[in-house]
């Protein structure tokens, strides 16, 4: 791979996760199955001891814990390294904001909950582009807001 093929892969992983975002946040749940995850995607949220496996199985599962939610995720200074031709890695700073009306299954857990940490992730590379084939999420900060 030479440098404009390298930097040109690295581009292509950036619009991967703009859409990954796109997706969970305008809930948008078919761009995020045909276009963000591997067929054999895995999902790790350690702080909700969840590990999720399957791309649909994984989507399922965040359509599912997002329903009648309103979140804004960012992702900041990726840390790409192309590992070959068709596999990468990366480490994204992120910030998210979730916020939940009462009738929301998790409102115990928080009517507003601001988090801080990283994404780190795997890519493949397919014969339809790039996908994220894993994702570790950890937050470093968490702030939950309950409204009674």
């Amino acid at each position: 791979m030479n440098e404009i093929e390298r930097l040109l892969a690295i581009e292509e992983i950036k619009q991967l996760k703009a859409k990954y975002f796109l997706g969970i946040d305008t809930h948008d749940w078919d761009l995020w199955r045909r276009e963000v995850w591997a067929p054999d995607a895995k999902l790790e949220v350690p702080e909700l001891g969840s590990c999720v496996e399957g791309r649909d199985t994984l989507v399922d599962w965040v359509m599912e814990r997002s329903a009648n939610q309103v979140s804004v995720h960012h992702g900041h200074m990726p840390i790409i390294e192309l590992t070959s031709d068709t596999t990468a890695k990366g480490l994204w700073a992120m910030e998210d904001r979730i916020y939940r009306p009462k009738d929301h299954p998790d409102y115990a857990d928080g009517a507003f909950i601001l988090g801080f940490g990283h994404y780190r992730e795997t890519y493949v590379k397919l014969d339809i582009g790039w996908r994220i084939a894993s994702t570790l999420l950890t937050r470093l900060r968490v702030t939950r807001h309950r409204i009674s």
